[in-house]
């Protein structure tokens, strides 16, 4: 059978962290960038105000090229191929590699902003502080795609395509679910700030609506900061695990309330 090629839309429906992990930071010591830089190009979602006189350090995003200094108007982004492609195929789906491949989709470096990680702190309920959210390594800021920008993509597989995205759409709303239960748990166990509240109840909310909304559209999770609950279904003795129990990092896009690193892959057409 032969390969079949494949058009799509892809949409980021929240913020998109992809990081090499074995490229270094930029930093501010070494003159990588200027703090002016860091002022013109900070997320306008940025609540916190003192941000951009303590960012010392930058991780960038996926780019083409060497680049030895911070230069955002001038650098090649783009979204790995392999990316998407892990996320399509489950560890037991491993054998399909060789039959699904994905182009790298770029993307303009317009569209990417400064911005730093917001974690739930204190979630372990044996910690004796409230639960609160805060920058994550106040001193460092990534680079990240807004949400809300819509790119086209390239993909060529010898099963139908539909084939590969059901299966992915499962495990997704599967993710979230485990997500949503941790959340859950966190607010019924009601130690947590009263600032922090309100936004807990928003992410768990939008988890919900984006759970529901897979049942009919092809939702995807791509990069990292997601936390375990994220990183893949878990089951224990065939039957899901309990998230509520289960200690892992929440990782929390301002702009959207959302988790990090949601697209949506829609409108997907077979070139001829």
């Amino acid at each position: 059978m032969s390969f079949k090629k494949y058009k799509y839309q892809l949409e980021t429906v929240s913020s998109l962290i992809l990081s090499p992990r074995d490229h270094e930071g930029l930093y501010l010591a070494a003159s990588d960038f200027q703090s002016e830089q860091i002022a013109k190009h900070i997320s306008t979602n940025e609540t916190d105000k003192n941000a951009v006189g303590r960012i010392k350090i930058i991780y960038p995003f996926y780019q083409y090229g060497t680049y030895s200094s911070y230069q955002p108007d001038s650098t090649d982004y783009y979204i790995p191929g392999s990316s998407i492609k892990g996320s399509l195929l489950s560890k037991s789906e491993q054998k399909l590699a060789r039959e699904l491949m994905v182009d790298d989709v770029p993307i303009k470096g317009t569209d990417l902003r400064l911005t730093q990680l917001q974690k739930l702190q204190y979630l372990s309920p044996d910690n004796g502080n409230a639960t609160t959210l805060d920058p994550f390594f106040p001193n460092v800021a990534v680079e990240s795609l807004l949400a809300e920008r819509t790119y086209t993509g390239e993909m060529f597989c010898k099963e139908h395509i539909r084939t590969y995205l059901q299966a992915a759409q499962e495990r997704t709303t599967a993710k979230l679910s485990q997500l949503h239960v941790k959340l859950a748990a966190v607010l019924e166990r009601n130690e947590i700030d009263e600032k922090t509240k309100p936004k807990v109840i928003q992410l768990k909310d939008n988890v919900q609506m984006i759970m529901e909304r897979s049942r009919e559209r092809c939702f995807l999770l791509l990069g990292g900061y997601k936390g375990l609950s994220l990183s893949g279904p878990f089951e224990q003795g065939n039957k899901p695990v309990d998230f509520g129990a289960v200690d892992t990092a929440v990782y929390m896009d301002c702009s959207s309330y959302l988790p990090h690193g949601i697209v949506e892959i829609s409108e997907c057409h077979e070139v001829l």
